[in-house]
């Protein structure tokens, strides 16, 4: 599955390639997509302002203008978004999103969440935080790969892939990039108590809900998996209680491109009936 760029229809603006979180599209005189890169995300769709953008493959999608109510439009143009404005967000406007997320359901109503706000350089240094316990984790790896290489070699490619990653993090954070992070003005960590065993549902439908909701005011957000995997180094870092556990966690800030288009995916449905 891949996206494909019309070379045709295709202005050599270059917005595909500045949104692309894979780097699977490239730029000389018009755009081209590296297949095998490709997550068919269709985030090139959504910001091609010449309509260039169609796919291919199994997991296809279609791409359309916004249409009808004005929340079935929010849904269509939501995007997970990883290019930011440097802009801060206010502290207004984020207790707001905390305020929304906080309508969303708990398991047995018992609204046990925390909510954890990081802004300006404090991003940055959990960043850093978040980075160095991904080497934790990943350095044991480097003692077992030769072995496990023997018994199980797709196990032992995927294990290497990502201390490679990790280790290319570190070096990219190290030279003044954001890898992990994206340079988003602010993070917001939700945690939920340890005994719930519904806390991780109970924080990430909150997290949906704040995301829905800081769409409708022109914020863009993103879900950042590489700190709940490091979770422990964030609640370190927030200092959060030692009986809750940190189970998302949200990138936010005003988005450096403008998502033009709805992109549909092909649904895979069962009816059982």
């Amino acid at each position: 599955m891949s996206a494909v760029i019309s070379a045709s229809l295709c202005t050599g603006c270059g917005l595909c390639a500045k949104v692309c979180p894979s780097r699977a599209v490239t730029l000389q005189k018009t755009a081209a997509v590296n297949a095998e890169r490709c997550l068919s995300c269709g985030h090139c769709g959504a910001v091609c302002p010449a309509g260039a953008v169609s796919s291919a493959g199994e997991k296809e999608f279609s791409v359309f203008d916004p249409e009808g109510s004005a929340v079935e439009q929010l849904l269509q143009g939501k995007r997970s978004v990883r290019e930011f404005k440097e802009d801060s967000v206010s502290r207004e406007i984020l207790s707001d999103l905390v305020r929304y997320a906080e309508m969303a359901p708990s398991s047995r109503n018992t609204r046990g969440r925390k909510y954890f706000i990081i802004t300006g350089n404090r991003v940055s240094e959990l960043e850093g935080a978040v980075i160095d316990n991904l080497n934790a984790i990943a350095a044991p790896a480097g003692i077992f790969l030769p072995l496990l290489r023997i018994f199980n070699r797709k196990r032992a490619a995927s294990l290497s892939s990502l201390k490679n990653l990790f280790s290319a993090m570190k070096k990219s954070y190290d030279a003044g990039g954001h890898p992990v992070l994206c340079g988003a003005p602010a993070v917001i960590c939700i945690a939920s108590p340890k005994s719930n065993m519904q806390g991780k549902d109970d924080c990430v439908c909150a997290e949906q809900y704040l995301m829905l909701y800081a769409e409708s005011i022109g914020l863009a957000s993103c879900i950042n998996g590489y700190t709940q995997i490091a979770h422990k180094a964030a609640e370190t870092f927030c200092s959060v209680p030692e009986n809750y556990r940190i189970e998302a966690a949200v990138m936010l800030g005003y988005p450096r491109y403008a998502y033009r288009r709805y992109v549909r995916y092909t649904e895979d449905i069962s009816w059982i009936e």
